[in-house]
């Protein structure tokens, strides 16, 4: 699995995801303000169906994870739907 760059602003934060030069997943990250200071913001978490429950989401959260620690951003935010349980439980364990 490797990750491909698509915005030059911000190059590590636009990911396209692939596996075997088949694009299976997304992940946007970007930097806003909030409540007057810098926090880091997720956009997107994005697997094909055929791809979830395999681990994957938990290489993508790392991924920003890391992404946020290395840009010296200790505060991260996303909004997901509250009708979304799988996402719910996912981010919240």
């Amino acid at each position: 699995m490797g990750y491909t760059s698509s915005q030059p602003k911000n190059p590590k934060g636009f990911n396209l995801v692939v596996e075997n030069e088949e694009p299976i997943g997304q992940l946007e990250l970007t930097f806003k303000e909030y409540e007057g200071r810098g926090i880091g913001y997720i956009n997107l978490y994005y697997l094909i169906p055929e791809k979830l429950g395999m681990g994957l989401g938990s290489l993508l959260h790392n991924y920003a994870i890391n992404f946020f620690k290395d840009n010296c951003v200790s505060e991260y935010h996303l909004r997901v739907s509250p009708s979304n349980n799988h996402a719910i439980v996912f981010y919240w364990n």
